[in-house]
């Protein structure tokens, strides 16, 4: 069974959540919704109600990384998806992805061209004609992708498949950004292999939560510039700063 984690401050303007866990909750190879809530104020009850979610309310907001580190803590199953609440994906073809989430592989995401930005309300249209019913699910070589220290681009975190021995507790100094990244490279780091989806289909309002709490919005915020200039002493500490990708 999958265990679903996704954190959340229910801030998309579009509600991809609304739409998007009750077809989670309907999957047959779904054992579990792990929602993280950082902002109870604003809780869906027609959401957390699902029978298949875990509700787990915080005094406060934990921020991105520290809730999927909180959520791994709480699964039951071994293969996870942590699932960004602006995120509406055809999961048609999910039992394919559930194969292929092994202990020898490291992170399973989609490709770029998987991304798009239309409107919920388009959503039936394109899954019932067919997008994202047919994947692939490819081997990354991350020297494909120097711009992005490896990863194939930049939302490649929204949507990632993985086994639970493939989770590497992110750091505590990153609340927000790089968490996907420093689980791809220590995945590399450890000897597995990560991929992508292609020819997926998800809709997306990228950074929803993050721009409606103002911290991308007109000037670097704290946690931006914190996190920013954390990130090499970071991954230095955990073996990252010299790593060579491979190159075939």
């Amino acid at each position: 069974m999958l265990s679903i984690i996704m954190p959340t401050m229910w801030r998309p303007k579009e509600k991809h959540y609304q739409r998007m866990l009750p077809l989670f909750n309907d999957h047959p190879l779904v054992g579990e919704i792990i929602i993280i809530d950082n902002d109870t104020t604003k809780a869906d009850p027609d959401i957390i109600n699902l029978s298949k979610v875990v509700y787990l309310p915080q005094e406060k907001n934990i921020y991105t990384h520290p809730s999927w580190n909180l959520g791994v803590k709480h699964v039951k199953h071994d293969k996870i998806l942590l699932h960004n609440d602006d995120c509406l994906a055809n999961i048609k073809s999910l039992e394919m992805i559930y194969d292929q989430i092994t202990p020898d592989k490291g992170l399973i995401g989609y490709s770029a061209l998987s991304y798009c930005i239309y409107t919920i309300d388009q959503f039936d249209i394109f899954a019932q004609s067919g997008f994202g019913d047919d994947i692939l699910i490819e081997e990354l070589n991350p020297a494909d992708y120097p711009s992005t220290s490896g990863m194939p681009h930049m939302s490649y975190g929204c949507m990632m498949y993985f086994h639970k021995d493939s989770f590497y507790e992110t750091p505590k100094e990153l609340k927000i950004y790089y968490g996907d990244l420093f689980l791809y490279l220590m995945n590399l780091k450890n000897g597995k292999q990560n991929y992508q989806i292609e020819n997926g289909f998800v809709m997306t309002q990228m950074s929803a939560t993050v721009n409606s709490i103002g911290t991308r919005k007109d000037a670097l915020s704290p946690i931006d510039t914190d996190e920013h200039d954390l990130l090499r002493p970071v991954f230095n500490r955990y073996g990252l700063s010299n790593f060579k990708y491979r190159t075939v």
